[in-house]
Protein backbone atom coordinates (compact mmCIF):
# COMPACT_ATOMS: atom_id res chain seq x y z
CA UNK A 1 0.00 0.00 0.00
CA UNK A 2 2.80 2.40 0.90
CA UNK A 3 4.77 1.73 -2.28
CA UNK A 4 1.79 2.31 -4.56
CA UNK A 5 0.91 5.42 -2.58
CA UNK A 6 4.41 6.78 -3.16
CA UNK A 7 4.34 6.17 -6.92
CA UNK A 8 0.86 7.67 -7.21
CA UNK A 9 1.91 10.74 -5.22
CA UNK A 10 4.85 11.32 -7.56
CA UNK A 11 2.57 11.09 -10.59
CA UNK A 12 -0.16 13.28 -9.12
CA UNK A 13 2.14 15.97 -7.78
CA UNK A 14 4.47 15.93 -10.78
CA UNK A 15 2.07 15.68 -13.69
CA UNK A 16 -1.37 16.74 -12.48
CA UNK A 17 -0.74 19.45 -9.90
CA UNK A 18 -0.31 22.79 -11.69
CA UNK A 19 1.97 24.27 -9.04
CA UNK A 20 4.52 21.45 -9.06
CA UNK A 21 4.44 20.31 -12.71
CA UNK A 22 7.78 19.24 -14.09
CA UNK A 23 9.08 17.87 -17.40
CA UNK A 24 11.14 15.35 -15.41
CA UNK A 25 8.07 13.40 -14.21
CA UNK A 26 8.81 10.27 -16.30
CA UNK A 27 12.33 10.14 -14.85
CA UNK A 28 11.02 10.71 -11.31
CA UNK A 29 8.38 7.99 -11.67
CA UNK A 30 11.00 5.57 -13.01
CA UNK A 31 13.34 6.31 -10.12
CA UNK A 32 10.47 5.86 -7.64
CA UNK A 33 9.58 2.47 -9.12
CA UNK A 34 13.24 1.38 -8.99
CA UNK A 35 13.50 2.44 -5.35
CA UNK A 36 10.25 0.60 -4.54
CA UNK A 37 11.45 -2.58 -6.25
CA UNK A 38 14.80 -2.49 -4.47
CA UNK A 39 13.24 -1.69 -1.08
CA UNK A 40 10.24 -4.01 -1.19
CA UNK A 41 11.27 -6.75 -3.59
CA UNK A 42 12.66 -9.06 -0.96
CA UNK A 43 9.83 -8.45 1.49
CA UNK A 44 6.64 -8.54 -0.56
CA UNK A 45 7.64 -9.01 -4.19
CA UNK A 46 6.69 -5.38 -4.87
CA UNK A 47 3.22 -5.90 -6.26
CA UNK A 48 2.41 -2.39 -7.46
CA UNK A 49 -0.12 -3.59 -10.05
CA UNK A 50 -2.98 -5.95 -9.17
CA UNK A 51 -3.27 -7.15 -12.77
CA UNK A 52 0.36 -8.26 -12.68
CA UNK A 53 -0.39 -10.41 -9.61
CA UNK A 54 -3.43 -11.99 -11.25
CA UNK A 55 -1.49 -13.76 -14.04
CA UNK A 56 0.88 -15.78 -11.84
CA UNK A 57 -1.98 -16.63 -9.46
CA UNK A 58 -4.08 -17.85 -12.36
CA UNK A 59 -1.30 -20.01 -13.82
CA UNK A 60 -0.22 -21.49 -10.48
CA UNK A 61 -3.80 -21.81 -9.16
CA UNK A 62 -2.63 -20.38 -5.83
CA UNK A 63 -5.29 -18.01 -4.49
CA UNK A 64 -4.41 -17.86 -0.79
CA UNK A 65 -3.94 -14.25 0.31
CA UNK A 66 -4.42 -13.05 -3.27
CA UNK A 67 -6.75 -10.35 -1.98
CA UNK A 68 -3.71 -8.56 -0.52
CA UNK A 69 -2.39 -8.00 -4.04
CA UNK A 70 -5.61 -6.15 -4.87
CA UNK A 71 -6.39 -4.30 -1.64
CA UNK A 72 -2.87 -2.93 -1.14
CA UNK A 73 -2.37 -1.15 -4.48
CA UNK A 74 -5.96 0.05 -4.75
CA UNK A 75 -5.85 1.34 -1.18
CA UNK A 76 -2.51 3.03 -1.79
CA UNK A 77 -3.87 4.83 -4.84
CA UNK A 78 -6.93 5.97 -2.93
CA UNK A 79 -4.82 7.25 -0.03
CA UNK A 80 -2.57 9.19 -2.40
CA UNK A 81 -5.54 10.69 -4.24
CA UNK A 82 -7.14 11.70 -0.94
CA UNK A 83 -3.93 13.31 0.31
CA UNK A 84 -3.50 15.34 -2.87
CA UNK A 85 -7.17 16.30 -3.00
CA UNK A 86 -7.39 17.27 0.67
CA UNK A 87 -3.96 18.52 1.71
CA UNK A 88 -1.17 18.69 -0.84
CA UNK A 89 -2.73 19.83 -4.09
CA UNK A 90 -2.66 23.38 -5.39
CA UNK A 91 -5.51 25.78 -4.62
CA UNK A 92 -7.65 24.55 -7.51
CA UNK A 93 -7.27 20.91 -6.51
CA UNK A 94 -7.63 21.07 -2.72
CA UNK A 95 -11.00 20.83 -1.06
CA UNK A 96 -9.93 22.11 2.37
CA UNK A 97 -7.14 24.42 3.58
CA UNK A 98 -7.38 26.75 0.57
Amino acid sequence: MAMTCLVTMVVLLGAVNAKTKSPLVPFMVGCTVIINVLAGGGVSGTCLNPARAFGPALVSKYWSYHWVSWVGPIGGGLVAAALVRLLQGDRDTRIIMK
